[in-house]
């Protein structure tokens, strides 16, 4: 069976301790996709990493190294959870079959302390055969501009999927939990 694990992004804490919204790891498009691909037969998992608002590097890669890695596994990260992906693939060079990196934020001002303080290089693409960078035309968010725009010069064998309306990738901008585009991305 096929491993598709789904990484969360981050929040402010307001967000984090309102009881009314989904954790990270059921909110937006996450839940709905999951859902699908253990329905397609996948084993697909999406983790609750810990503070969101205040990510610590370490403690959400002890979070993730209880689930096994191996070249059959595709990885889908949202936001800053692209981010820590990058960074995981990048120092771990674990073989993988897919990365999706979903809005992209790499964090280049530098606001999250040593959370994603990490050199990324084209060393990457030798542990995955397909890195696909998902990215909406009305992104809000500018570092994700920033982000992409720098992913894309160091990784230039990107593959890139310019969507319209899509905004950061969330319920509020995309008004459905629904995410077919990606769901195909995932499984062909």
């Amino acid at each position: 069976m096929d491993n598709v694990y789904i990484i969360h992004g981050c929040c402010d804490r307001q967000e984090f301790e309102d009881r009314n919204i989904p954790s990270g790891s059921n909110f937006h498009w996450i839940s709905w996709l999951q859902k699908q691909l253990i329905v397609d037969g996948y084993n697909c998992q999406t983790p609750e990493m810990p503070t969101p608002y205040k990510p610590s590097y370490s403690a959400w890669k002890q979070i993730f190294q209880n689930f096994p890695i191996d070249e059959n596994t595709t990885l889908i990260g949202h936001s800053c959870g692209a981010g820590f992906l990058l960074r995981y693939l990048q120092e771990s060079k674990q073989k993988i079959r897919k990365l999706i990196l979903v809005a992209p934020y790499i964090d280049p001002p530098k606001r999250m302390g040593s959370f994603l303080d990490f050199t990324l290089t084209d060393e990457i693409v030798k542990f995955t055969s397909s890195i696909l960078l998902l990215l909406s035309k009305d992104e809000p968010i500018q570092d994700v501009v920033i982000s992409t725009q720098l992913i894309q010069k160091k990784i230039p064998q990107i593959e890139l999927h310019m969507f319209q309306n899509h905004g950061h990738f969330c319920l509020d901008c995309m008004k459905t939990e629904k995410f077919s585009e990606l769901l195909n991305m995932v499984t062909k």
